[in-house]
């Protein structure tokens, strides 16, 4: 069977088309046909005017037809479209969604905060990522950011928060907020919930936990990417806030993704020093593939 898994983010659109009944595979396994990204931020119109823009439907109504031709090419079965926090927020989503059906023949569903974070969930403990009793599940997107405490290898509490990074770098631009402070005001409290857990580990996943892995090649010459140490995420940063926008171009990391990382490592070392976490594991796993995850269970 193949399935189509999309992840309508605030940063980008994400589509993964995969197979899961090849001769050899596992239940609830399968093998990547296709991977698409568009990057279209839809954070940008809704966080600014609090709806999406007629050119920005236009762009996404031709992601969505390029993404149909994919399904179609491919032979897909089951086609699952997720929209989370930008799409959420968007005044017009529901006029949008429709026009999108109409055009395309793709659903969308909007999920919650809550249902986003337990699909990252069983994308993480499914693919069976998480071997360390206590640890502290990370992901942040563009407008939304997901915690996750589990012990004992069982969840425990989980949080979803108005702190994607496209979100905060539109405050922050505007002067309304610092990162600090907005994001202790959501994070203190939830920190208080799980205080008497000590994780030995944190868990990122999303789009800029992906680039954090490739500055680590890049800036620090060192592997493996997808482990790191509070250490080396603070002597990337601050690697990171002196090079030239030229400079930065220049890596090995997606264009739409330079500006965000401004506010994504801030945060990311803001996260880990207030749960006192020294490592942290990047899976290159999320969303989509959660998504997917949950359909075949």
């Amino acid at each position: 069977m193949r399935i189509s898994s999309i992840d309508i983010g605030s940063n980008a659109i994400r589509q993964v088309i995969v197979e899961t009944d090849r001769e050899g595979l596992a239940t609830n396994q399968w093998i990547t046909l296709k991977k698409y990204r568009a990057p279209l931020r839809l954070g940008s119109d809704v966080f600014e005017y609090g709806s999406i823009q007629p050119e920005t439907i236009k762009k996404l109504i031709s992601v969505f037809k390029k993404m149909a031709r994919f399904n179609k090419k491919y032979k897909v079965l089951k086609n699952i479209a997720v929209a989370t926090s930008a799409m959420r927020d968007s005044k017009n989503n529901t006029a949008i969604i429709n026009l999108i059906k109409k055009e395309t023949g793709i659903k969308i569903t909007l999920i919650t905060g809550a249902l986003e974070a337990k699909y990252i969930q069983q994308s993480i403990i499914k693919s069976n990522l998480i071997n360390f009793n206590n640890s502290l599940l990370i992901d942040i997107g563009g407008g939304s950011l997901e915690l996750t405490a589990v012990r004992d290898l069982q969840i425990k509490e989980a949080g979803s928060f108005p702190l994607g990074v496209v979100r905060l770098m539109n405050k922050i631009r505007k002067k309304k907020i610092t990162l600090i402070q907005e994001a202790s005001k959501y994070i203190d409290p939830f920190r208080k919930k799980v205080i008497s857990t000590e994780f030995s580990i944190a868990i990122g996943t999303g789009g800029n936990f992906d680039a954090l892995s490739k500055l680590k090649m890049d800036l620090l010459k060192k592997t493996p990417q997808t482990n790191l140490t509070i250490t080396e995420i603070k002597s990337i940063y601050s690697i990171w806030k002196k090079l030239s926008l030229r400079q930065r171009l220049a890596l090995n990391i997606r264009k739409d993704r330079v500006d965000v990382l401004d506010v994504a490592l801030p945060l990311i070392i803001l996260i880990l020093e207030k749960f006192q976490i020294d490592k942290l594991k990047i899976p290159n796993t999320g969303l989509k593939e959660g998504v997917i995850q949950s359909y075949l269970s």
